[in-house]
């Protein structure tokens, strides 16, 4: 046997070497988009049960606690109008329920990386925003909020004040 022909020999079963691995690999492939697919899925749902907790919590802890929600109600109608001690409560429940928003909007934009997937975020959030008592307290308190969140508060208020 010469060395072309041994040469040719190992070419085709390179070939033959190619052709079996490919299914193996288009396999291998498949299972991993599909896991990768479990994965995503799971972190989706995961933040959605994170943001229904924490919304539970708070409307927990309101039904809870009826002077809060007095005391929320009475804010939402004016901030100014409340005495010195209930403005500082009013701004820490204020202050919570921001939080709670922005870690929801958070969760979302990471997950989805588009802003125009967190519709809820921006509902509830203006339904919060059409509060007079809660934009009086946004202005002279401005929490140290994420860009992100930050600037979709901005945004709501805008809209918010050309609707009027």
């Amino acid at each position: 046997m010469n060395w072309e022909a041994i040469g040719a020999i190992s070419d085709a079963l390179g070939v033959v070497a190619i052709l079996i691995s490919l299914p193996y690999l288009a396999v291998q492939i498949r299972h991993s988009t599909r896991e990768f697919t479990k994965g995503v899925v799971a972190d989706q749902l995961a933040v959605f049960e994170r943001n229904i907790d924490s919304g539970n919590r708070m409307r927990e802890l309101l039904i809870l606690h009826p002077d809060l929600l007095k005391l929320l109600s009475e804010g939402y109608v004016s901030f100014n109008a409340l005495d010195e001690s209930d403005k500082l409560r009013f701004g820490l429940l204020i202050r919570n329920i921001f939080s709670s928003m922005q870690g929801a909007y958070i969760r979302n934009l990471t997950l989805q990386h588009e802003s125009t997937e967190v519709s809820g975020s921006v509902r509830l959030l203006d339904e919060i925003l059409r509060h007079r008592g809660v934009r009086e307290w946004l202005q002279t308190n401005r929490p140290d909020w994420r860009s992100e969140f930050s600037e979709l508060v901005d945004l709501r208020l805008e809209a918010i004040n050309q609707e009027k």
